[in-house]
């Protein structure tokens, strides 16, 4: 099995763990995202995004977004998203940041779970698998 491993911390920041950013497999890529910036905020102390559901997804779909580029796909070629979210009370937020970032139709498929526990101060959690170039 012939994949390709993305991994790029400059436009993507470091990983946390032992793990790429991305596998392109065939014509799929692969990517797992939340809501991390490629560099520290001095004033906080951390690349995470703001605790905040709306803020958190948008970063989420951002990042899937330059994941994607690294194949030259974009959200456009989103065939699937799983969302992972700590508190179902605030879907409509997460919804709210996803038709903002997220072209028209076509949508992917989707779906959206609640988790009783995720990374420190991770909310939301963003897994996609796109259409690009074999």
């Amino acid at each position: 099995m012939k994949q390709t491993a993305i991994f790029n911390e400059k436009t993507l920041g470091p990983v946390h763990g032992p793990y790429v950013q991305g596998t392109k497999y065939r014509d799929l890529f692969f990517t797992t995202q939340i809501a991390t910036y490629p560099e520290v905020n001095p004033e906080t102390g951390s690349d995470m995004a703001p605790n905040d559901y709306y803020l958190q997804t948008k970063r989420c779909l951002e990042n899937a977004a330059l994941a994607a580029a690294e194949v030259g796909a974009t959200l456009a070629d989103c065939l699937t998203c799983r969302i992972f979210i700590l508190d179902y009370n605030m879907y409509s937020e997460v919804n709210r940041a996803y038709k903002e970032m997220m072209p028209d139709s076509p949508f992917p498929t989707r779906a959206c779970l609640q988790v009783s526990r995720m990374l420190p101060d991770v909310l939301v959690e963003m897994e996609f698998i796109f259409k690009c170039e074999e």
